[in-house]
């Protein structure tokens, strides 16, 4: 797989397609739009998956009206701190991360990628790796990788991610911690909130778990007025960077 930088992946990336309220995802208590890039690379290029042409998986993701299959699961603990990718059928990947915040995404990756991936992770090569010659995994030191045949049959290694590991597995689980990475961080195709089209009387939830309702886009611009319904606070963002600073909708608990 070919690496690239963080800038040349987020100018690859298509147009958001434009919507409503209706297709942004649920804002769930403690929710985080994504993870702040360290200090020291912030300003610094850095390879990651080469994930051009991804797109935003906005609604049902189901195909003739059936669940994705699976083909890539990894799951690492590290303490409070557990993370997880998700590679289905189609290209449609799926992260959660849970901690001090919660972050859920979805995308959907081109065929090219999702190729890639299946290449570098499959369960021929994770079969041949004795799951005896793996350290145990510990209660705060746990790691699962879990790779589908396409006959629905997996194969499955769990194994301590603090220890040395032989390069088989580390191969198979890097691209997969550098597609974690990548999404966990990503602020814009894996937010159901880019490419929302705001109408007054939407209520969005910001990154401080604060809700916001939109009350208008000031004529003749697309900068969008919005009330904290928690503090008397009224802010004004362009429309285009609605989702660098909400994590989705509000709903009702």
């Amino acid at each position: 797989m070919r690496p690239v930088t963080l800038a040349v992946l987020l100018c690859a990336l298509p147009a958001f397609a434009q919507h409503d309220i209706t297709q942004v995802e649920p804002a769930p208590s403690g929710t985080a739009t994504a993870t702040p890039i360290p200090m020291r690379r912030a300003w610094k290029k850095y390879d990651i998956p080469d994930l051009a042409g991804a797109q935003q998986a906005l609604g049902s993701q189901l195909i003739d009206g059936r669940l994705r299959k699976p083909l890539v699961d990894y799951i690492t603990a590290e303490g409070a701190v557990v993370q997880r990718v998700s590679i289905f059928e189609g290209g449609l990947v799926v992260v959660n991360m849970t901690g001090a915040s919660t972050i859920r995404k979805k995308m959907l990756i081109p065929e090219s990628a999702l190729q890639s991936y299946v290449a570098a992770v499959s369960p021929e090569t994770l079969a041949t790796i004795d799951q005896h010659s793996l350290a145990l995994p510990e209660p705060t030191h746990r790691s699962r990788l879990r790779v589908y045949a396409p006959d629905g049959r997996f194969v499955e290694r769990v194994f301590n991610p603090t220890r040395v590991l032989p390069k088989p597995l580390n191969d198979q689980i890097a691209p997969l911690r550098d597609l974690l990475r990548a999404v966990s961080e990503d602020r814009s195709v894996t937010s159901s909130v880019a490419g929302y089209e705001p109408k007054p009387g939407d209520e969005l939830v910001a990154d401080d778990q604060k809700i916001y309702r939109v009350l208008r886009v000031v004529d003749g611009s697309n900068v969008v007025e919005l009330k904290c319904l928690d503090v008397p606070t009224t802010i004004y963002v362009v429309k285009k960077d609605l989702h660098l600073y909400f994590v989705g909708r509000h709903e009702e608990q």
